[in-house]
């Protein structure tokens, strides 16, 4: 079990503005760990997407869907589905004092936004600046990548309850080889699940859009890039809501998953 957490250490229900603001301070002063491994991420993510989009007849990289491959490479590791786990202390001691999982993990949520917006909107943007015969407009494709990345915000929640765990040294994870078996799962299942819903999870909203705007994609950048957004958005809500489903029914198992070191 952890020792007793600080009133400065849990989170601080001072309202939205504010605790969003203690969250990212907290983040930049007391997680900088997981934010230097999210642009460790994006550093090798970057080049593999670059490999796997490469068009040889042009001798250019397919901008459509580039920087939000980049994301979904981001967003499918335990740096997203493992939010609670890489702030165990805080995390079980907030829940202990009786918070709630879907606002904790709203607030991680933004900081993920914080973090990884930017570079990933930026991509988008050097892209289109440096390519010739860009598909979309750039305010266009920026919308599409916010989607994206809702959406995975989202799985990333709901899977945060699902599969939590505390995040070791190499050393530490190589002494506890009972524990690896578990760990092996909490890492590979949520890219299985990334390269599942890639396949079906946007199915719905692509039908929506094309009976609102019969399949007229071309004249309807806008309208399709919002449905996604909206899409998005719809998604990060169910994952907070069934999220909190699970912490209200199995709040001790969360807690406990979070406090055990392994």
């Amino acid at each position: 079990m952890t020792g007793p957490v600080s009133d400065q250490e849990l989170e601080p229900r001072l309202g939205l503005v504010r605790d969003v603001a203690d969250e990212i301070r907290w983040t930049f002063t007391r997680r900088i760990g997981w934010v230097v491994q999210i642009f460790l991420n994006l550093a090798i993510g970057i080049p593999v997407v670059i490999a796997t989009t490469w068009d040889s007849h042009t001798d250019e990289v397919r901008v459509s869907g580039f920087a939000t491959s980049v994301a979904g490479w981001v967003l499918a590791s335990a740096l997203n589905t493992n939010q609670l786990g890489f702030d165990a202390d805080r995390s079980a001691a907030s829940l202990r004092t009786g918070d709630t999982t879907w606002r904790i993990l709203f607030l991680k949520n933004l900081a993920v936004l914080v973090v990884l917006t930017p570079p990933i909107l930026a991509t988008s943007v050097v892209l289109r600046l440096v390519v010739a015969h860009a598909p979309d407009p750039i305010p266009v494709a920026m919308v599409r990548d916010l989607a994206d990345i809702t959406v995975w915000l989202g799985i990333g929640s709901l899977l945060s309850v699902l599969l939590p765990f505390r995040p070791l040294g190499v050393r530490s994870r190589w002494a506890a080889r009972s524990t690896w078996p578990r760990f092996a799962l909490c890492l590979a299942l949520p890219y299985a699940v990334y390269y599942l819903l890639l396949t079906w999870w946007h199915v719905p909203e692509l039908a929506l859009a094309d009976r609102m705007f019969h399949r007229h994609v071309h004249q309807h950048l806008w309208g399709y890039s919002l449905s996604a957004l909206a899409w998005g958005l719809a998604s990060w809500a169910l994952g907070l809501a069934l999220a909190e489903c699970y912490g209200r029914r199995w709040v001790g198992r969360l807690e406990a998953a979070l406090d055990l070191r392994r």
